[in-house]
């Protein structure tokens, strides 16, 4: 089936829904309002629902848009689209954070952990006596 990229606008709610489908692997629907029908995500539809989309534009009205499983995994794949988005930020954040953060993290963990370590050696040693 032949797919068209047209501009839209995506809530945060519908992205996540969109998001559980393609985990899933399941077909998804959303509902776009007038306003909704030219935006800046974007997103493959049919030549029926572009028909419809471009139909309810002049119309001054919103469309339903019912998305097989297969238009989803499509989805995933268009460039630019925010699905990809999604799955291209997760694949390049992990290993941003496993290679930047995580160690940093462990190694204010560790030194915080040094630092007790010898104040309570310290303290032991001293007897616990306070000095003025």
């Amino acid at each position: 089936m032949s797919y068209t990229n047209v501009h839209v606008n995506i809530s945060e709610n519908q992205q996540q829904k969109l998001k559980h489908a393609v985990d899933t692997k399941s077909p998804a629907s959303i509902r776009l309002g007038y306003e909704d029908l030219c935006g800046s995500d974007v997103l493959a539809l049919t030549n029926l629902q572009m028909n419809r989309r471009t139909k309810a534009y002049q119309d001054g009205k919103g469309i339903t848009i019912k998305m097989s499983k297969r238009q989803v995994v499509h989805n995933m794949k268009t460039e630019g689209g925010f699905l990809s988005f999604l799955a291209g930020l997760a694949t390049k954040t992990l290993p941003f954070l496993a290679k930047t953060v995580l160690p940093t993290l462990s190694t204010g963990v560790l030194s915080g952990f040094g630092w007790a370590l010898a104040q309570k050696t310290t303290n032991k040693a001293m007897g616990n006596r306070q000095r003025l």
